[in-house]
C-alpha cells in the first residue's frame, strides 16, 4: 500500500508536469502569434513583372528566369481585325530576356528586343517587404534599366542642328543609350488584390526636336487574383512631360495563369514595344477609337539544387 506521503508527492508532480505544459503551451502560442504578426506580406503579385512594369517580387533564390515577350502588329474592331488576322500578319516585336537572383533581396537581367535591335540590362533590388502587422504597409523595391540600341542611324535631314541651332547634327555613339530607373512601391489589400505605384525617371541621350531628354512617369500597375492560378492585370502610365499625342497614355491589360515555374500572359496593349524605354517614348495606339495590340507574355522559372559540401 502506499502511504499518504508518497500519494501526496505524486500529486505534487502531477500537477508540476500539467501547469509546465500548459505554461509550454501558451509560450508557443504567444510566439507564433507574434512570429505571424511580423511575417512578411507574400505574392503581392505572381510575377516579378506584371505585363511590361516591374514589381516588387523578386526571383526565389537558386533559380533562372527565361522570358519572351511577343506583341504583334495594331489593329482595330474594324475589318483589320480578321484580314490581318489579329495582327498576326502584320510587322510583329519580340523580347527574350534572361533574369538572376543576385546576393540578398537583389536581381540582374539582359535581354534583347527586335525594336532598334536593343539589348538592355536591368538591376532591382527589395529595399522593405511588407508585413503583416502592418509595421511596414507596403514594399519597396528600387529597379534601374539601360538600353542600347544596336540598330543602323538614320541620315539626318539635310541642315540638322542640335537644340543650340549652331552645331550641325551628326550622330554619336552616346545617341543610342537610354536609361530607365524607378522607385516601386506596392501593397497588398487582403487576399486577391494588390496595387503599385512607381514613380520613374527616363533619360534618353537622343530625343525628337522639341522634346526633353528627362522624362517624369507616373506608372501604375494592379492585379486580381481570380483563381487559385489566376489574375487580371492592369497597367496605365502618366507622363509629367513630353506628354503623347492626343494625350493616349500607355495602357495594358492582361489575363494571367501561373504555375510554380511557369506564367502565360494574354496582351492586350496600346502599343508594340515592349522595353519601359521604348514604352515610355513612343507613341500609342488610340485604344480610345478602339485600336490595341495583341500579344503574350511567357515566362519559365528553372530551379537548382545549392551543392552540398561533403
Amino acid at each position: 500500500m502506499f502511504s499518504a506521503k508518497t500519494s501526496f508527492i505524486s500529486m505534487q508532480r502531477i500537477i508540476f508536469f500539467v501547469s509546465f505544459t500548459c505554461f509550454l503551451m501558451a509560450t508557443k502560442k504567444t510566439y507564433s502569434q507574434e512570429n505571424e504578426a511580423n511575417a512578411l506580406v507574400e505574392n503581392t503579385f505572381r510575377n516579378n513583372w506584371n505585363i511590361n512594369e516591374q514589381t516588387v517580387i523578386m526571383l526565389p533564390k537558386h533559380s533562372m528566369e527565361f522570358s519572351i515577350k511577343h506583341r504583334f502588329g495594331g489593329i482595330g474592331i474594324n475589318k483589320s481585325f480578321y484580314k490581318q488576322f489579329l495582327g498576326f500578319d502584320l510587322p510583329a516585336n519580340i523580347r527574350f530576356g534572361f533574369a538572376f537572383p543576385f546576393g540578398k533581396n537583389c536581381s540582374i537581367g539582359i535581354g534583347r528586343t527586335k525594336n532598334g535591335k536593343t539589348v538592355d540590362g536591368e538591376i532591382k533590388h527589395l529595399l522593405f517587404a511588407q508585413k503583416e502587422n502592418n509595421k511596414m504597409p507596403v514594399s519597396v523595391a528600387l529597379y534601374f534599366n539601360t538600353g542600347f540600341s544596336t540598330d543602323d542611324f538614320l541620315e539626318p535631314q539635310k541642315y540638322s542642328f542640335f537644340q543650340d541651332s549652331i552645331t550641325p547634327f551628326k550622330n554619336k555613339f552616346n545617341h543610342r543609350l537610354s536609361y530607365y530607373s524607378q522607385i516601386i512601391i506596392a501593397r497588398k489589400f487582403g487576399s486577391k488584390f494588390s496595387v503599385q505605384l512607381s514613380p520613374s525617371f527616363l533619360y534618353r541621350n537622343l530625343v525628337e526636336p522639341l522634346q526633353n531628354n528627362q522624362t517624369f512617369i507616373l506608372p501604375v500597375s494592379a492585379a486580381f487574383k481570380t483563381g487559385i492560378y489566376s489574375s487580371v492585370l492592369l497597367e496605365y502610365s502618366y507622363r509629367f512631360n513630353n506628354k503623347p499625342v492626343d494625350t493616349i497614355y500607355p495602357l495594358s491589360i492582361a489575363y494571367e495563369i501561373s504555375s510554380a515555374s511557369h506564367i502565360f500572359q494574354i496582351v492586350l496593349s496600346s502599343t508594340t514595344e515592349i522595353t519601359e524605354n521604348l514604352i515610355q517614348s513612343k507613341a500609342q495606339y488610340n485604344y480610345l477609337k478602339q485600336n490595341f495590340v495583341i500579344g503574350f507574355n511567357l515566362k519559365r522559372t528553372f530551379y537548382f539544387k545549392k551543392k552540398i559540401n561533403r
